[in-house]
C-alpha cells in the first residue's frame, strides 16, 4: 500500500485500514467525534470534516418530526415550516396520511385532505350551549372529550370526524351516510340491514318508496300498472293480484284471491 497514513492518529496504516472518502483509517480509529464509538460497522454522518454515529449527529444537527417528535430521515415533508414524517403528515381531522399528489388544503387552523375539507363542521363551544345539544364536547363514537374544538354534526350529536363511522363495517363516512337508531351506517351495510327490496326490480330502495299494502314495495318509477304501463300516482288506488298491479279503469277487479289496494308513497 506505500505510505499510507490514518487519517485519525496520523500513524502509517498496516494491517485491516477502512477507505473512506478517500481517506484511510485504522479500524480502531475510525471513531464517532462525540461517543468515541466505533463507526466500522455502521452508518455514518460527515459533517465540516467530523466523522459522527447517526445517533449524536441526530442530537447536534438532526430535525425533529413536528408530529411524533422523532428525528426525521430520507423522505420528509415540509409544510407551513415544519418538517414531518410522510407517515406523519396527515390530516387534521380523519388523520389519514395524505396520498401522494392530493390536494392538501390549510383553513388557517389546520392542514385538510380533500374529503375533510367537504364536510361542514361548527365549532364545539358553540354547540354546547345550544339548547339542541344533548351531549356538550363528548363524542358520541368514542365518548371522549372533542379536544380539536370543531365536531362534526350528524344524527343530532357530535362526532370526531375520525369517529363517524359506519357500525357495521368500520368505515369512515365521509358525505352520505343513513341512520337508524341515532347509529350510522355506510348505505351498502344498511341495505343488508335494513333496507327495503322493489317487488318489480329486487333493488334496494333509498328514497321515496311506494307501498302497496303490508308487503309489496315499489320504486316510484317501477310502480306502473301491468296494463298499460302507466305509474301510480300517490295515494291512487290500485288492484294487486300475484306479481300484476294495474289501475282500476284498466281493467275488471281481481279474482277473490286478489286484493284492492291504495298506494301511498312514504319517504325512506
Amino acid at each position: 500500500m506505500g505510505k499510507t497514513y490514518c487519517q485519525a492518529c496520523k500513524k502509517k496504516c498496516s494491517g485491516e485500514v477502512l477507505r473512506v472518502q478517500d481517506k484511510y483509517f485504522h479500524i480502531a480509529c475510525f471513531k464517532c467525534t462525540v461517543c468515541k464509538n466505533s463507526l466500522a460497522q455502521g452508518g455514518f454522518f460527515f459533517k465540516d470534516g467530523v466523522y459522527y454515529c447517526t445517533n449524536d449527529y441526530q442530537k447536534q444537527f438532526g430535525t425533529k418530526c413536528a408530529n411524533c417528535g422523532l428525528y426525521v430521515e430520507g423522505e420528509v415533508v415540509s409544510a407551513l415550516g415544519k418538517t414531518y414524517h410522510q407517515k406523519c403528515f396527515t390530516c387534521a381531522r380523519c388523520r389519514q396520511a395524505f396520498p401522494s399528489g392530493e390536494r392538501v388544503t390549510y383553513t388557517g387552523k389546520e392542514v385538510l385532505c380533500a374529503k375533510c375539507v367537504q364536510i361542514p363542521v361548527r365549532e364545539a363551544q358553540s354547540l354546547q350551549s345550544s339548547p339542541t345539544s344533548t351531549s356538550g364536547t363528548e363524542c358520541a363514537g368514542c365518548k371522549e372529550e372533542l379536544k380539536e374544538g370543531q365536531a362534526l354534526i350528524a344524527l343530532d350529536r357530535q362526532w370526531h370526524i375520525w369517529c363517524f363511522k359506519c357500525k357495521a363495517c368500520g368505515a369512515v363516512l365521509h358525505g352520505e351516510y343513513m341512520g337508524k337508531d341515532g347509529v350510522p351506517y355506510c348505505e351498502k351495510d344498511y341495505q343488508k340491514q335494513f333496507g327495503v327490496k322493489c317487488a318489480y326490480c329486487s333493488r334496494y330502495i333509498s328514497g321515496k318508496v311506494l307501498q302497496a299494502g303490508d308487503n309489496h314495495h315499489f320504486h316510484p318509477t317501477c310502480a306502473r300498472c301491468t296494463k298499460c304501463g302507466d305509474p301510480f300516482g300517490d295515494g291512487e288506488e290500485m288492484y294487486l293480484q300475484g306479481g300484476a298491479i294495474w289501475h282500476p279503469r284498466c281493467g275488471p277487479g281481481p279474482t277473490e284471491n286478489g286484493t284492492v289496494l291504495n298506494g301511498s308513497v312514504n319517504g325512506h
